[in-house]
Parts: C-alpha cells; structure tokens; sequence
C-alpha cells in the first residue's frame, strides 16, 4: 500500500464520520415521533456511516499497523472486533429502525398508534444494546491500547495500567450517567470525568499529546456517535493521527517521539 493511499485512508475516513454525524438527529422516544422528520436523512446516513465506521476501524489499523508490542497487538485484535461488530450496530439500529419507521409512516394513525410500541421495543432491545455495547467497548479498548502502544518501553507498564485504570472509570461513568441521559442534555458530571481521564494521561503518559487525543477518542466516540460526542472524538484521533505522521518526519536523532 503506497504512502499516499495510506494517508487518504488514515485521515478521510474519520473526517467524513465526524463531518456527516454532525447532522446526525437526535430524539426523545418515541422513536416514531422523533425519526419520522427526519427519515429521509435518517436512512441516507445510515447507509453512509455503514461503510464508514469500517473504514474508522481501517484507519485506527493504519496509525498501529508499523508499531510492534503487546498494546498495538490489542489494539488491532479490538478493531478487527469493532469493524464488524459496529458495522453490525448500525445496520441494526440505524437502517432497521429507519426501514419501520419508513413503513409505519404511511399507515392510518390508529395503526401507528398499535406499530410505535413494537417500533420503541425494537430500538430499546436487548439484541441492539448488546451490540452497540460489544462494539463500543472495542473501540475504547483499541484507542486506550493505541495510546499505550506508542508510549516508550521504560514507562509503559504505567501507561498501561493507567489504561485499565480508565476502562474501569469510564464504563462506570458511561453507565451510570452518560446511558440514562440519551435523548436529553449530557450530565456535566459525565463531562468531568471523561475530560478529566485525559488530563489523567496527560501528566502519565509519554509522548502525552497523542495519548491524551487517543484516550479522547476513544472515551468520547464509545459513549456515542452522534454529536457532539462522536465528532469530537474524530477531532482527537485525527490530532493524534497528525501529531504522530508529523513526529514521524523529525530528523532521526532520537528513538522517542517528542514529549
């Protein structure tokens, strides 16, 4: 794969995900209600980001694939799982429930009345849930993996039990406050603690800038996709993508990247 190509896939992908789900609609269930406006968009989306979210995963492959330790061995087990797993999710929740709204819409309000139920119960299943929870943890996995990944040798135990520190936290924080809030503004709590996991990595790790992007990306992007969650984590994993390529074309008179 040519150097050029490599840097199409590694920065398009995640611009065109954080760029097109800036318009992502977001709702209060019912689902009916809250999709029915938008349902054009909705299933257009959709089908956008299902080749999208795997070329995410291709271009989080891509940032790891020259370096070689345990860290970037997990992080490309848990993309190899995100791909099709997310992939899965939004096929599912995006395209699925898109296709029944679609269909309920042109049915006599009584018979809507009866379908919006079944539609909510579709969308709150235990089927979905578990998919966006499987795909989600991966990328977190892959993106706190990434960060340990590129840390030196000398500090990367730290780093990665930092790691496993903040997959703790943050699927606390995730569960407790950022899951109970969809549909409504997102607790400042969750805020802090999710920012505040960064800074965490940031007086921890080495090199600290892409670290501390990654753990964003990675926090940010598994509590959601949409905005403003989801665009913000694709700002972070292409910083870090960046700061990494251009630390890569400093002149070779150190084997660290820069603080």
């Amino acid at each position: 794969m040519s150097k050029r190509l490599q840097q199409v896939l590694l920065f398009v992908p995640p611009t065109l995900t954080g760029l097109l789900n800036l318009t992502h609609p977001r709702f209060r269930p019912p689902v009916f209600i809250g999709i029915v406006h938008h349902i054009s968009w909705w299933l257009t989306l959709h089908i956008l980001n299902l080749a999208l979210f795997p070329l995410l995963g291709l271009a989080a492959f891509i940032l790891v694939r020259d370096t070689h330790n345990f860290a970037s061995a997990v992080t490309k087990v848990a993309l190899a799982i995100f791909i099709p797993i997310y992939a899965g999710f939004d096929a599912i929740a995006g395209i699925g429930t898109g296709i029944l709204v679609e269909n309920a819409k042109t049915m006599a309000p009584d018979d809507i009345a009866k379908v919006a139920p079944l539609i909510d119960a579709y969308w709150n299943s235990n089927v979905l849930n578990t998919v966006a929870a499987v795909g989600s943890i991966a990328w977190v996995i892959a993106m706190l993996s990434a960060a340990v990944a590129f840390t030196p040798p000398h500090r990367r135990r730290l780093v990665a039990v930092l790691a496993v520190v903040l997959f703790i936290v943050g699927g606390w924080a995730q569960t407790n406050l950022f899951l109970p809030s969809l549909g409504s503004t997102i607790p400042i709590a969750w805020w802090l603690i999710a920012f505040g996991m960064a800074v965490a990595m940031l007086v921890l790790g080495k090199p600290r800038a892409p670290a501390t992007l990654l753990v964003l990306a990675g926090t940010l992007f598994g509590a959601s996709h949409v905005f403003p969650t989801g665009p913000l984590a694709m700002l972070c994993f292409l910083s870090a993508a960046a700061y990494l390529k251009l630390a890569e074309k400093e002149p070779a008179n150190s084997n660290q990247l820069p603080v």
